[in-house]
């Protein structure tokens, strides 16, 4: 009989413990609902109006997406949830703990007065298409709250493209590449919620500025085709200043971006001297660059001369001569 007891009460106590670890092993997948506040700082003043009152609502509009590891392993592969909003103080979401998160965040300055905003892609509802469109569906709207659980994020977050206010039927394949808007982004890996926590996340302004200045086209005698990207392509007979212009990388998070000036000059004293030129300039982000283009009035040697002068002195002299020999002299100063 007392072997008997023994037993049973062994089994039992094996039974309490692994009941015991299975309802751990749960807890720790399943975790415990913890609110969070987003904190955002970067190359930007962030205005907020701190009474709870007010709402600090802008122009300005905030795309953010969460990843988390649903498997509470650490390795962070699905979506949790994402939102659009222009006012920094809503920025609350209910996370669990023993899990890990990662934010990825995107800010449009003024991107209510320069974005599309409308009924694009079939939709029935109107809102703001790229890069604020999420994978299912053409547009979203602002709505200053997360979205979790439904799969969706907001799919333009590493592209340089937007959608434009002046664009009436935007689709996938006419978003302007290296849109000139004023963009920042900013990502916070491995983050494990605490209570009454903060994600800091901070956003790096991720534009090239450009400004390319021609002369000497009319002392020449003929036209000037100069194009860049997707953001200039102009033809000129006279001296021609492009002005400082912004564009968002193709690729959010680089650091530089090379595009290529192509120049054709057409003479007006015939095929032997035209000429044309291709030259790969590398933008830096956050940098304005301005190239100098002189045509040289001499025909006999007719010279393209570039300088490329940027904010951490890093010249390029360049030239073109009719016989198709090319002087290229590279001299960085970092």
């Amino acid at each position: 009989m007392r072997k008997l007891l023994t037993l049973l009460l062994s089994l039992t106590t094996i039974l309490f413990l692994g009941s015991s670890c299975q309802k751990a092993d749960s807890q720790k997948v399943d975790g415990k609902p913890i609110t969070v506040s987003l904190n955002l700082t970067g190359d930007f003043d962030v205005s907020v109006d701190m009474d709870p009152i007010t709402k600090a609502s802008t122009n300005d509009i905030y795309g953010v997406n969460v990843l988390w590891d649903p498997s509470g392993n650490g390795t962070i592969n699905s979506y949790y949830g994402y939102g659009l909003f222009d006012n920094v103080q809503d920025m609350h979401i209910t996370l669990l703990s023993h899990h890990k998160y990662t934010f990825q965040v995107t800010l449009i300055k003024n991107a209510k007065n320069t974005l599309f905003y409308g009924q694009a892609f079939n939709n029935s509802y109107s809102g703001f298409c790229y890069p604020f469109q999420t994978n299912n569906s053409g547009s979203t709207m602002i709505t200053n709250e997360f979205v979790l659980g439904s799969g969706a994020y907001l799919s333009g977050m590493s592209s340089g493209n937007a959608h434009l206010k002046d664009q009436s039927s935007p689709s996938n394949s006419n978003a302007t590449p290296n849109a000139s808007v004023n963009r920042f982004y900013g990502s916070t890996a491995n983050y494990e919620p605490v209570a009454n926590g903060t994600v800091d996340v901070y956003l790096k302004r991720y534009v090239f500025g450009a400004n390319i200045i021609i002369t000497g086209v009319t002392d020449s005698g003929g036209s000037l085709n100069v194009s860049c990207g997707n953001w200039l392509n102009k033809t000129i007979t006279s001296d021609f200043e492009l002005g400082e212009q912004i564009h968002t990388l193709s690729y959010i998070a680089s650091e530089t971006e090379n595009q290529t000036i192509n120049l054709t000059f057409t003479s007006n004293h015939g095929k032997p001297w035209n000429l044309s030129k291709s030259q790969v300039v590398t933008f830096k982000r956050n940098v304005m660059t301005t190239v100098n283009i002189t045509l040289n009035p001499d025909l006999s040697g007719a010279l393209f001369d570039f300088i490329e002068e940027e904010l951490d002195e890093n010249d390029i002299n360049m030239g073109i001569n009719t016989d198709g020999y090319i002087d290229i002299d590279v001299n960085p100063e970092d």
